[in-house]
């Protein structure tokens, strides 16, 4: 599951919790959280992953979308 939510006080701090397999759905779902997260602008990500692993080609392209968010 994946859960993006922004804390009630002033400086926000986006969180995704990454929970299962990392496969497409799973993607889809992360990579559309951190675009919100990237629009919002952010000023950090808390990122947790409880994941026994998934595909290399979806792991790949989160990878990616965090890079672009430093």
């Amino acid at each position: 599951m994946v859960w993006p939510f922004k804390p009630k006080s002033r400086k926000q701090i986006a969180r995704i919790e990454v929970t299962g397999v990392i496969a497409s759905a799973a993607r889809k779902r992360i990579l559309e959280a951190l675009k919100t997260i990237e629009e919002k602008k952010f000023p950090a990500l808390l990122l947790r992953i409880d994941s026994p692993g998934g595909t290399v080609g979806d792991s790949q392209e989160i990878y990616t979308a965090l890079m672009r968010l430093r």
